[in-house]
C-alpha cells in the first residue's frame, strides 16, 4: 500500500468513465457487504497512465519549493524528479492537495505559501491514521469498530485512527502512516472521485 490511501469504494461503476473494462478487471475488485476492496496503488497507476495518454505531464518525486504570482498566473519552483535539480513551471490554476500527501524522507514538505486563491479539496480536517495489510485469515475475528475490508489476493486492509489497537497473528504484511479525513465517506475512492470532479468544475 505505498500510496498510503485506502483501496475501498462503495460503487464500482464510478470507475467506468475513467478506466477501460480491461483495467478494471486488472484491479481485481473484491466485493464484500461493505463495498469493494482493491489495491489503490494499481488504481493510481492506471489513472496516471490514462491522464498521460490524454496529454497530461506528470512530475514524479518533485517537491514544490515556492509559489509566486505573476499577474494572474502561478510561477511554481520545484525541486527533484526532473532533468535538472530545480525547475520553474507556470500554471493558470493550482490545486493544493498537499495536506493529504504522505511525508517525504527528512520531513520535507511542499512550500505552498506565497500564492493566493489556491483551490483546496474539501475533505475536512485530516487526522493521522495507521494502515496495514494482513492475511485475510487473520482478520476473521477482528474486533468490532476497526475499519477493515478484504482484497482479492488474500489480504485485508486494516485502518486505525491514531495508533493500532490490534495486531494480526502473523504480523503486518505492509504498514503505512497517512493523513486521512475523519469522515468515512471522504476516505473512500467514491468520495475522492466526487471531490475531484467538484474541484475541476471550479475552473469551468
Amino acid at each position: 500500500m505505498p500510496t498510503s490511501q485506502p483501496g475501498f469504494l462503495k460503487n464500482l461503476d464510478i470507475l467506468s468513465p475513467y478506466l477501460t473494462a480491461e483495467q478494471i478487471e486488472f484491479l481485481r475488485p473484491h466485493q464484500s457487504q461493505q463495498g469493494w476492496g482493491l489495491r489503490s496503488e494499481w488504481l493510481t497507476k492506471h489513472l496516471a497512465m490514462n491522464a498521460a495518454q490524454q496529454g497530461a505531464t506528470i512530475h514524479t518525486k518533485t517537491r514544490i519549493t515556492s509559489i509566486t504570482m505573476e499577474g494572474e498566473r502561478y510561477i511554481v519552483e520545484v525541486q527533484g524528479g526532473g532533468p535538472s535539480p530545480r525547475s520553474t513551471l507556470t500554471f493558470d490554476h493550482v490545486i493544493d492537495a498537499s495536506t493529504y500527501v504522505p511525508g517525504a524522507p527528512g520531513n520535507l514538505k511542499h512550500q505552498m505559501e506565497g500564492a493566493s486563491s489556491l483551490i483546496t479539496p474539501e475533505f475536512g480536517a485530516p487526522t493521522a491514521w495507521f494502515g496495514g495489510t494482513a492475511l485475510t485469515t487473520d482478520c476473521q475475528n477482528i474486533p468490532e469498530g476497526i475499519w477493515n475490508f478484504e482484497r482479492a489476493e488474500g489480504l485485508c486492509e486494516v485502518w486505525f485512527e491514531g495508533e493500532p489497537t490490534w495486531t494480526p497473528e502473523h504480523g503486518w504484511i505492509e504498514q503505512t502512516n497517512s493523513n486521512l479525513p475523519t469522515d468515512l465517506e471522504n476516505r473512500t475512492i467514491d468520495g475522492q472521485f466526487s471531490e475531484g470532479v467538484r474541484t475541476a468544475k471550479v475552473f469551468e
